[in-house]
């Protein structure tokens, strides 16, 4: 996978049938470009691909899989999936079942090593969190950890946790593939970023 943009990625919060009838159309305004299906069960999921299909963007599944034959089955309509930390020694199995597919493989890092390890395992980008104060997401890891990371391994995270507008452009410059976020994606009368969580 290689970085030719620097993507946004929208996590969705816990979910409704209400805020799914308005997925689609914040997406539209809010420029993002790929959507993580995030939730405790596949519930959803369904309604998720009818609404948001249409917009043609990559849409990933996270949620507590149970093994790896369930997100086999689960991702089919998706470009791919999002792996809990939990399931760090899947990466490598999963990438060998989507052999003949061109699936994204994420994975949740919390730390260097741990991105370092997940993308030799073949996973395609991992989340590095979290970045900034975010609650109940632990100590933040700060910015510097960027420095820490290779230029070419920097190309396949996605800082999340705490960033606002702020930080965007300064992420841009450390040559991230993007950033992630829930709260980020909501927009106030000036159109900018708010909170990501």
């Amino acid at each position: 996978m290689k970085n030719t943009d620097f993507i946004t990625l929208l996590i969705t919060p816990h979910m409704n049938g209400a805020y799914l009838e308005n997925l689609a159309l914040k997406v539209q305004s809010l420029s993002v470009d790929w959507i993580m299906y995030r939730h405790q069960n596949s519930e959803w999921v369904q309604s998720f691909i009818d609404a948001l299909s249409p917009l043609h963007k990559p849409l990933l599944l996270n949620l507590p899989f149970k093994n790896i034959e369930e997100i086999l089955h689960l991702s089919k309509s998706f470009a791919g999936v999002h792996l809990k930390s939990a399931y760090l020694s899947w990466i490598t199995p999963l990438r060998q079942s989507y052999v003949d597919e061109k699936k994204i493989i994420g994975y949740s890092a919390h730390s260097v090593d741990e991105v370092k390890y997940a993308l030799a395992c073949g996973a395609d980008y991992c989340t590095l969190s979290p970045i900034f104060s975010t609650p109940n997401k632990g100590t933040p890891l700060g910015m510097g950890i960027f420095h820490q990371i290779p230029h070419f391994l920097r190309s396949r995270i996605i800082a999340l946790g705490g960033i606002n507008h702020h930080h965007i452009p300064i992420l841009r410059e450390l040559g991230l593939l993007g950033f992630a976020g829930i709260r980020c994606f909501e927009v106030s009368n000036e159109n900018h970023f708010g909170v990501v969580d």
